[in-house]
């Protein structure tokens, strides 16, 4: 009768033969230490992300910025609101730290910023459009609802599916359109910071 083996002995059979790669452990480690720089960066006043970086070796260096171009990057988002725009313009602010090129880089960041400010201001239109187009559909709904119930009846637009589906459809349009051009903003950063 053969031997029935554990869930761990057979993964440990499996295993065996594989080594982890030191190399690739130590850059994951250090990336991670650069994605850490730029939270402290993001989070903290008065931190000078240059200055963070200023405290590893040349051998570190490399895989720390990239953890930090990875992390800036990521926080390279369209703007859900002013707070969300004033995080995307401190991410901006610490492409410096990576970039050779500073006066290229400051053209991009100020288009990158107006960029994002036109996006809050359209995406404000487009909510105010919406509720427009939406305004003679509601006036329907809340009618033949306080004809149903026998007094009348106020529906909030939020609150209806309809009204979402069209709001949602509208945004989803805007933000294609929007982060397609931010995709090549992020592009054009990673390009200039490595």
């Amino acid at each position: 009768m053969s031997e029935i083996k554990s869930a761990l002995e057979i993964a440990l059979e499996r295993t065996q033969d594989v080594e982890a790669n030191k190399e690739a452990l130590e850059a994951n480690t250090f990336i991670t230490e650069g994605k850490k720089l730029v939270s402290k960066f993001l989070s903290e006043e008065n931190v000078e992300l240059k200055k963070l970086l200023e405290g590893f070796d040349k051998k570190h260096l490399r895989h720390v910025k990239e953890g930090a171009l990875q992390a800036l990057l990521a926080n390279l988002k369209l703007p859900a609101d002013e707070m969300s725009l004033l995080q995307c313009k401190k991410a901006g602010q610490g492409f410096y730290a990576l970039a050779a090129d500073g006066k290229h880089l400051g053209k991009l960041l100020n288009q990158m910023e107006q960029f994002l400010s036109d996006f809050l201001q359209e995406r404000k239109r487009v909510m105010e459009a919406v509720e427009q187009r939406f305004q003679p559909i509601l006036q329907q709904k809340e009618q033949a609802m306080s004809q149903q119930v026998g007094a009348r009846v106020k529906i909030d637009p939020a609150m209806d599916p309809d009204f979402q589906k069209m709001l949602r459809d509208n945004m989803t349009i805007l933000e294609d359109r929007y982060n397609q051009v931010l995709a090549r903003v992020k592009q054009e950063l990673r390009r200039m910071s490595e």
